[in-house]
């Protein structure tokens, strides 16, 4: 009977993931489109030094975002463990606790923040003369309270993908940025260029759209409502440990290796060098968000199928992820063949990419969808331990290569660097899921 009922799970699991995967991948294209309509709007509603101070004050907000802690990816693993068992009193301590943690480090950060901001001379910093000083003040004042209160409510799409619904999330998150998109449109046609306006609205509408998410979900479910008397300092402790680990994986491989690409390359290489990366990198990044949207739904299904023991559908779901990496693949030969027709229609003569630069960006594009689909299993497992290791590790030694050998290296030296780094990783954590699928795993490689 009780394999009756686990097949039953199973085919339920899996019709909820190919719904994620389709409607995920639906709006994953229209964020791309939403994200390339942005910058003419925007663009032409201010003028080139505002739109460069926009971008600015837009990547500070992405860095106050990594400061979380990895609350967010600590609390829907545990959140999914609970509701998967129906324990609703259990799933509303978690998310009580950590939107309790969230808002005391948001209130924190906020103290440390705005005395900051009102002592800088931000027209020197920015170098921005053609704006006063307390405008810009007010201005990143309106940003920070805003991102601030971001940081707090995005975390209500992680309630939607512990329960199984990831294409909500991504509902959420792209909703937000097509209000803001709209109502940027509207500016255009009513008021003169103003950063101000811009600052707010892209900030304030995802916060928006994501409180307005939050009231059919707690209208529903009124057992995960968060409240004060549901605070646990125990779980507190649990899931901020948790986070730590996923913060610590994503402040070295993710932000270093990955994210930091284009400084190291212009720091050993030069500026121009960086440019002939990214139309190579933009080029094959697509696999990336394709292969993203398949595997990206798989994190709390593994969770799921973990609790309720159904090892044979995370087998098999595994087997079909590392099938469909294949595919990538072989899509990212292809896409070498007319890799130079593209460049070509896309930037013309501007820019040069050589054939080895696009043969070395595919491969770590290659490399880097391998790893994401071996950790997406380890995630959804609960075991991350190897992953901060092996992530802390690859960092160092990326950075000691670099060091001696970076600026003799071009563009597909510290790429390919890029590529082993991630080729390792990717080696060690699939021993590992081989160890996890088959229950034989224990020390370390359980943890």
């Amino acid at each position: 009977m009780g394999s009756e009922v686990r097949q039953k799970e199973g085919v339920s699991r899996s019709k909820m993931l190919y719904k994620n995967i389709l409607f995920s991948g639906i709006l994953k294209a229209i964020g791309l489109c939403t994200s390339f309509l942005v910058v003419p709007v925007t663009l032409y509603y201010l003028d080139n030094e505002p739109y460069g101070l926009w971008m600015t004050i837009s990547s500070m907000a992405f860095w106050i975002f990594t400061f979380d802690i990895g609350l967010g990816n600590g609390m829907r693993n545990y959140l999914t463990s609970a509701i998967s068992n129906h324990d609703e009193e259990l799933a509303q301590t978690h998310i009580s606790s950590t939107f309790a943690m969230l808002t005391l480090l948001a209130i924190v950060m906020a103290l440390i923040a705005v005395p900051l901001v009102l002592t800088l001379d931000f027209s020197s910093l920015l170098n921005a003369h053609s704006m006063e000083n307390s405008s810009l003040q007010l201005i990143i004042l309106v940003a920070l309270v805003l991102t601030l209160l971001n940081f707090v409510v995005k975390n209500i799409g992680f309630i939607f993908v512990a329960m199984q619904k990831y294409a909500v999330n991504d509902l959420l998150t792209v909703g937000g940025n097509v209000a803001a998109l709209i109502v940027i449109f509207i500016l255009t046609k009513c008021t003169e260029g103003n950063l101000l306006y811009v600052v707010a609205v892209f900030m304030a509408m995802p916060v928006l759209v994501f409180v307005l998410g939050g009231i059919p979900l707690f209208a529903k479910h009124p057992q995960l409502r968060p409240r004060v008397k549901s605070i646990d300092m125990k779980y507190c402790k649990t899931i901020a440990g948790k986070g730590l680990g996923f913060f610590f994986i994503q402040a070295t491989s993710c932000l270093v290796i990955f994210g930091g690409s284009n400084v190291l390359i212009s720091h050993f290489l030069g500026p121009e060098s960086v440019t002939t990366y990214n139309i190579a990198y933009k080029y094959f990044y697509l696999l990336m968000i394709g292969y993203t949207v398949v595997i990206a739904p798989m994190w709390n299904a593994y969770t799921d199928a973990q609790v309720k023991g159904d090892w044979t559908w995370i087998r098999q779901t595994f087997k079909k992820a590392l099938l469909m990496w294949g595919a990538t693949v072989v899509a990212g030969v292809v896409m070498l063949v007319f890799c130079d027709v593209f460049y070509h229609l896309w930037v013309g003569d501007a820019v040069s990419v050589p054939f080895t630069v696009s043969v070395s960006v595919m491969c770590f594009i290659a490399a880097f969808n391998l790893n994401n689909c071996v950790t997406y299993l380890l995630n959804g497992l609960n075991t991350i331990r190897v992953q901060i290791y092996t992530s802390v590790i690859a960092t160092a030694a990326y950075l000691g290569v670099l060091a001696l050998f970076g600026h003799s290296w071009g563009i597909e030296g510290i790429v390919n660097c890029m590529t082993a780094c991630y080729v390792v990783m990717s080696l060690i954590h699939l021993y590992q899921c081989h160890l996890l699928i088959n229950q034989k795993a224990s020390g370390i490689w359980s943890k």
